[in-house]
């Protein structure tokens, strides 16, 4: 009778219109979606490695890590704006919904042009080859990708918007489907360049880049005249009183996403410096391995940020904790998947890359720490963050960056470690701390903080 009852509860209108009904059908629409990107990327990478070589896979991993620091420098107003959406939705109170959002996007823009003329103006007196510690023949290639694919992000740095919109509206779902028709473009593409043309990360990154930028656009023209007409932004609409607002709390999302940058983004870059290409390949396709099953755990977790939100603001502290006690759970389940990932890493890799790459098992057992770590943080974060109380985190997280760069070199330098180091840097200095400091955070909010932990 229950299961009757829980599929008859599962199967109404009513249901889809409460707070777990919505969570819910973006949660499956997400698995599905997120399956098949996995799937595509899965499939992607020994057709890309084929292409580009393992030299130049490994440098546009290192190049593509590198140039999405762009990202960061959004100073949190993406962020910011997602927690004044929920805010705000929650109130009912869409007119300021709408300057909010036309605010961040002229901020957003503006930001762009003067990062777009700082960067063209430098970029003449780099050279790339010799910050990826490429071959000197690749000299021109590699100027001529990053000039082109700095363009193209600079653009998706501001159309990349309508996501956080999507994703503060808890519509997860339609931006994860934007993301499957852009891997759809890009899995189509490479499979035409590498029958048609010879190997090149110009056009690997044009690709790559532009498949992603063109699906954000037209999606972007396309909810602005519809579902989100009524906050579509307006320039009439821009208020820079609102700026404060926006980047009281976004500095602080600001200084946790620069550090986040450093440990997710940097990692390839330092790996490539001290080991040469050849290991970020070895690295990056292991990283990917592990991260299949992580990634389902965060994509069931990213509806949450907003869910949390609502229930924060509107006092439904029961629906917080019952959702972290069932987050505990599953992440028992993914613990055990992602252990017997190891026992069958080296079958799965014979017949994923024919060979190519070796199965180095002290790594594989670091990542999977790591990712058991950082799996503990996702649970207890995204409330963290919808609640705005952050300094806690913002104290931290420079100081870990600082210190996670500077352990993985003596690693590597002074003890003859090669990737492993890095990860055992990241473990130390980014997700154990945070692994233990989130719970407690996360518990000490709901019992009415104060001090650091309600900040």
């Amino acid at each position: 009778m229950k299961g009757k009852q829980y599929f008859d509860r599962l199967t109404s209108k009513e249901f889809y219109s409460t707070r777990n009904g919505k969570i819910f059908a973006n949660l499956s629409s997400s698995i599905i979606l997120k399956f098949i990107n996995m799937l595509i990327g899965f499939v992607m990478v020994p057709i890309t490695l084929n292409y580009l070589d393992k030299t130049r896979y490994g440098l546009w991993a290192a190049l593509s890590s590198m140039l999405a620091w762009i990202l960061i420098f959004d100073v949190g107003i993406g962020n910011g704006l997602r927690n004044k959406f929920t805010e705000l939705k929650a109130k009912i109170r869409f007119d300021e919904i709408k300057e909010y959002v036309s605010t961040a996007y002229v901020l957003f823009g503006l930001i762009a042009l003067v990062l777009t003329g700082i960067f063209f103006s430098l970029n003449r007196f780099i050279d790339w080859s010799k910050v990826l510690n490429a071959p000197d023949s690749m000299k021109g290639e590699l100027s001529e990708t990053v000039f082109i694919v700095f363009f193209v992000m600079s653009i998706n740095f501001v159309v990349r918007l309508i996501n956080t919109i999507l994703t503060a509206d808890l519509k997860n779902a339609i931006s994860n489907g934007l993301s499957t028709i852009a891997q759809v473009i890009t899995f189509i593409g490479i499979i035409v360049l590498s029958r048609f043309t010879t190997p090149s990360i110009l056009k690997y990154a044009l690709l790559y880049t532009g498949s992603n930028v063109s699906v954000t656009v037209i999606a972007s023209i396309y909810l602005f005249r519809t579902t989100y007409k009524a906050i579509a932004p307006s320039l009439s609409k821009f208020k820079l009183s609102l700026w404060h607002d926006l980047v009281n709390v976004g500095v602080k999302f600001f200084v946790i996403q620069l550090s986040l940058i450093v440990f997710a983004q940097s990692t390839n870059l330092l790996i490539s410096n001290l080991l040469g290409p050849e290991s970020v390949t070895d690295y990056s396709i292991s990283m990917k391995y592990f991260s299949l099953i992580s990634m389902m755990f965060a994509m069931m977790v990213q509806p949450l940020w907003t869910g949390y939100g609502d229930a924060y603001y509107r006092g439904d502290y029961s629906w917080i904790r019952q959702t972290f006690g069932r987050l505990k759970m599953l992440w028992v389940v993914v613990m055990a998947v992602m252990i017997l990932m190891v026992f069958v890493q080296k079958p799965i890799f014979d017949i994923w890359l024919h060979g190519k790459v070796q199965v180095n098992y002290l790594l594989s057992s670091l990542l999977v720490l790591y990712f058991s770590l950082f799996m503990i943080v996702s649970i207890y974060n995204p409330f963290i963050n919808s609640t705005s109380k952050l300094k806690l985190q913002m104290m931290l997280c420079i100081p870990m960056a600082v210190f996670y760069v500077l352990f993985g070199v003596l690693l590597v330098k002074f003890a003859g470690m090669g990737s492993e180091a890095i990860v055992i840097s990241l473990i130390v200095f980014q997700v154990l701390p945070l692994a233990i400091l989130s719970p407690i955070q996360a518990h000490k909010i709901l019992n009415g903080a104060t001090g650091i932990w309600g900040k």
